[in-house]
């Protein structure tokens, strides 16, 4: 069956009709092989919020300890600032302390209630179950 053109009958580089429309853009301007849609692109190098926090938080900064100072990162500084706002009587910071190395497992010893011996001394632990009480009774 013949094809009937009509007045939105456009023609392909081979001179063969066919209809435009949705989706069926001219073929003089479709895009050629090897021609890019987007010519500028992303630029390289552009980088995204992961990366950009990650280079945040591993800058380094200079902390001063005594009467020298020393390269620490970003991250590094905030966890001894915690600390020794910790051993200067906060209790917040002492929580976040206690929060922060019960997750990386260094407490694991401590809390262990199989009867094992622990590496904190007998004050240590009393100091430890204060905290917890104390946190744990605190209603905010």
């Amino acid at each position: 069956m013949k094809r009937v053109k009509s007045r939105h009958d456009k023609y392909d580089q081979a001179g063969r009709a066919y209809a435009v429309g949705y989706a069926k853009p001219p073929s003089r301007s479709r895009f050629r092989p090897g021609q890019s849609g987007n010519v500028k692109g992303r630029p390289r190098g552009r980088k995204n919020l992961k990366t950009l926090i990650k280079q945040a938080m591993t800058a380094t900064i200079t902390v001063q300890e005594g009467t020298s100072g020393r390269q620490v990162t970003k991250l590094e500084g905030v966890v001894l600032r915690q600390l020794q706002n910790a051993l200067k009587g906060n209790d917040r910071s002492a929580m976040a302390v206690i929060k922060m190395a019960n997750e990386i497992g260094l407490l694991d010893d401590a809390t262990d209630v199989s009867g094992t011996e622990s590496n904190l001394s007998a004050a240590d632990e009393r100091i430890l179950k204060e905290l917890f009480a104390h946190r744990h009774g605190v209603k905010r």
